[in-house]
């Protein structure tokens, strides 16, 4: 089924859908119609500055006993440090648990060890998308049968009971992720990354992003392609409707806006340096943490294709996720359009989009007519600009441009689309498996 949808940049310059998704700015609190988007957490705040504000409000409506997951690097910004302290004050039989930079077993069982210490009831979970993932995985298991077994729900032995799962609040640190949204935790298990699965989403969203401003240059970039990334895969995912495509749409502008602007005039822009390295402005931090709060959402309703499917192993080759997936990003999506007509046709819808959006402050764009004649497609200028830019993007950072550049050998391409076809790595649309043949290809590309 087709239909138009409209999207628009509100007062704030940010991309929405108005009746769909948008920030209403006399509360702080977004609107969400759940009945197109019945996977998105109930409230949602956005608004600069006011983190601490709306947590100790929640605070004070929740019963004693309550686990506070936070990252160790990210906790030690002085914003966060406030936060941290005004939580202690305000609530009493609060337990702060740190996440020292991994996403483990060890890290979710040692939290639900802290949480069953404090009888914990709530979980709020403050950093970014490793400390997201450990504080819903430790919600998400803490009173499942069998919960300190995180391998049997990675693997689909077990399976979360989601009337078992403890309710928490997610205030996201970083800009990329989308977390904070989704109903997956991705957790280590051994070489490689696997979800646990079906955890209900947050009882709040608290996205500030006052809580990004810290983020040094390079978590900013990485976490910036890792969002785009997600974006167009939701928008070139079966599952994804004709308005979910147009929130992950909304997304994509959105991102794009912030990629643009850490492009553009470097030396008056990210030139003034700070004891936490270089000062993007507040409007980008904006931009970027609304279209990965939107991308989130969009993902909830949805799932991701090539780019991410070939990303698992980024551990085991030394490569942080953002910087394997920004690298498989161009090459997964021209192999996805290659072999699929609707692929190819959504990519294009984004172009058009995008080639507009600098112009125009209203877009109304039909979503769902996917029988364009095959000879009028063609997303090359915007997969070639994604690729030029994503490219500058870590050159400026001093990451590599390729997987060759990174490191890996033609053998370990072969290593890694055996292991990801293993697994049952998928196209986005159609829902089916992608051969090893495909998944060399897009790996031969990023080489």
């Amino acid at each position: 089924m087709s239909s138009i949808v409209t999207l628009s940049r509100n007062q704030l310059g940010l991309w929405s859908i108005a009746n769909l998704i948008e920030p209403d700015l006399s509360s702080d609190e977004l609107f969400v119609d759940r009945t197109v988007l019945p996977e998105a957490s109930k409230r949602i705040v956005f608004v600069r500055g006011l983190a601490a504000k709306h947590l100790a409000y929640a605070l004070e409506k929740l019963p004693s006993g309550v686990l506070v997951v936070v990252g160790a690097s990210s906790s030690k910004s002085e914003r966060i440090q406030e936060v941290l302290e005004n939580i202690s004050q305000t609530a009493s039989n609060v337990h702060i648990f740190q996440v020292q930079g991994r996403a483990d077993h060890k890290a979710i069982r040692e939290g639900i060890e802290a949480l069953h210490r404090i009888r914990a009831n709530h979980v709020i979970a403050i950093g970014g998308g490793t400390t997201l993932d450990v504080g819903k995985a430790i919600a998400g298991l803490a009173y499942q049968e069998g919960g300190q077994d995180i391998a049997a729900f990675q693997t689909g032995k077990s399976t979360i009971n989601p009337m078992r799962a403890l309710p928490w609040i997610a205030a996201p640190t970083t800009s990329g992720t989308g977390s904070e949204s989704t109903n997956n935790a991705v957790i280590e298990l051994g070489d490689e990354k696997r979800s646990v699965r079906h955890i209900p989403p947050p009882s709040m969203i608290i996205a500030d992003p006052a809580f990004t401003d810290s983020l040094p240059l390079s978590y900013t970039i990485a976490s910036l392609v890792d969002a785009l990334a997600q974006s167009l895969e939701v928008i070139t995912h079966a599952k994804a409707s004709p308005k979910v495509q147009a929130v992950s749409l909304a997304a994509f502008l959105n991102l794009t806006q912030g990629l643009k602007a850490l492009l553009s005039d470097k030396e008056n822009m990210l030139g003034k340096s700070t004891p936490s390295g270089i000062e993007i402005d507040s409007h980008t931090r904006a931009v970027l943490s609304w279209g990965s709060l939107l991308m989130g959402i969009a993902f909830a309703h949805a799932g991701l294709g090539l780019p991410h499917a070939l990303a698992h192993f980024c551990m085991k080759f030394g490569m942080s996720h953002g910087h394997m997936v920004g690298i498989l990003l161009v090459p997964g999506l021209r192999v996805q359009a290659r072999h699929n007509h609707t692929t190819a046709v959504r990519l294009e819808r984004v172009e058009q989009a995008l080639a507009r959006s600098d112009k125009e402050h209203t877009l109304s764009l039909i979503f769902g007519e996917e029988t364009t004649d095959s000879s009028d497609l063609g997303s090359d200028r915007l997969l070639g600009w994604l690729e030029d830019s994503i490219s500058k993007l870590f050159r400026q950072v001093g990451l590599a441009t390729s997987l060759s550049q990174a490191g890996l050998s033609l053998a370990d391409l072969d290593w890694i689309a055996s292991r990801e076809h293993a697994l049952g790595a998928s196209f986005g649309i159609p829902g089916r498996q992608a051969t090893k043949d495909e998944l060399m290809d897009a790996l031969n590309q990023a080489f």
